[in-house]
């Protein structure tokens, strides 16, 4: 007996809307997606992919219409968006298409970011992390997660010229799926990673038996007000408001000389954020971009910079 049909679901965006879009169809469909990394054809160039499924059974023209004005709403803002494309699938292949689409991928000089189905040869010095693609938000390819690695990597190529400067204790605000969390232990440190989203407690923990970081990374389901632990380093990819709101418990729980990393936000909002943490007592070490996002780290300097005195 044949197994059920399914309604595949196309929508194509510009890359650095790609995962922004596929959070919001995974919230709205109850299951995962498929981010597809070629470019779409000819017709619609600049464009990456992004597939959700539904149930035949379930599926309606009202859910459909609703993912229209979706697309819609992110045209009116601006964003070059293709046309939606629907089909059926029967099941066999809905299943495939899953390990089809998910490869293995370099997303930084070592960091490399796999499926658990995804084999890779590692050359040496990469860091390999297995991400099982589910509902949480951190697959690497959106563009903030994607900075944070790379100045993540970055800071990491300096500790190993002053090893002095190493990372010990690390904390990921926001974790996800724990990506970031995972690279920081991959790269040598005692990560704390935190959310308050269930999906992404869930996904991260999972990640943590794939990935056997079980002695290096701990879960766990609370707000950053909660933690009392000052850490060498900190990373926050998170919205703009939300940084802003958080500025100040970032800053007061990085340990003199400590370094901070901090994403989720567009060029816009760079200025604002650089002044607030300045106030906090906070220097900047480098500014990350791509396409209108941008990563910033920052760090706590090992003495409080004194104003000079007018003559």
């Amino acid at each position: 007996m044949p197994g059920p049909e399914w309604i595949e679901i196309q929508v194509a965006v510009p890359e650095w809307v790609q995962e922004e879009a596929a959070l919001y169809l995974t919230e709205y469909s109850g299951r995962g997606v498929i981010l597809e990394d070629e470019l779409l054809p000819a017709g619609l160039p600049g464009l990456f992919g992004v597939k959700v499924y539904f149930a035949a059974e379930t599926f309606s023209s009202h859910q459909k219409t609703e993912i229209q004005q979706y697309l819609d709403r992110l045209e009116s803002l601006g964003y070059k968006v293709g046309p939606l494309v629907m089909r059926r699938l029967p099941q066999e292949d809905w299943s495939r298409a899953w390990q089809v689409h998910f490869k293995p991928k370099k997303l930084t000089n070592r960091i490399v970011v796999r499926p658990p189905w995804g084999e890779y040869q590692a050359l040496p010095g990469d860091v390999v992390l297995t991400i099982y693609p589910g509902m949480a938000f951190g697959t690497g390819r959106h563009a903030s997660t994607l900075l944070c690695l790379q100045a993540l990597e970055e800071l990491c190529e300096d500790c190993q010229n002053s090893p002095a400067a190493g990372f010990q204790q690390a904390l990921d605000v926001g974790t996800g799926t724990g990506i970031l969390a995972f690279a920081a232990a991959r790269l040598g440190a005692q990560v704390l990673a935190i959310d308050v989203d269930p999906e992404a407690i869930a996904a991260a923990r999972e990640n943590i038996f794939l990935n056997q970081l079980h002695d290096q990374v701990r879960v766990e389901d609370i707000p950053l007000s909660a933690i009392r632990q000052q850490f060498d380093l900190i990373l926050a990819n998170l919205t703009a408001p939300d940084l802003s709101s958080l500025a100040e418990s970032l800053a007061g729980r990085l340990l003199v000389g400590g370094r901070l990393i901090i994403s989720g936000f567009l060029h816009d909002d760079l200025d604002r954020l650089v002044q607030k943490f300045l106030a906090l007592g906070l220097q900047t070490l480098k500014t990350y971009n791509k396409d209108e996002w941008v990563a910033l780290a920052l760090k706590r300097p090992l003495k409080p910079s004194i104003p000079a005195r007018a003559n």
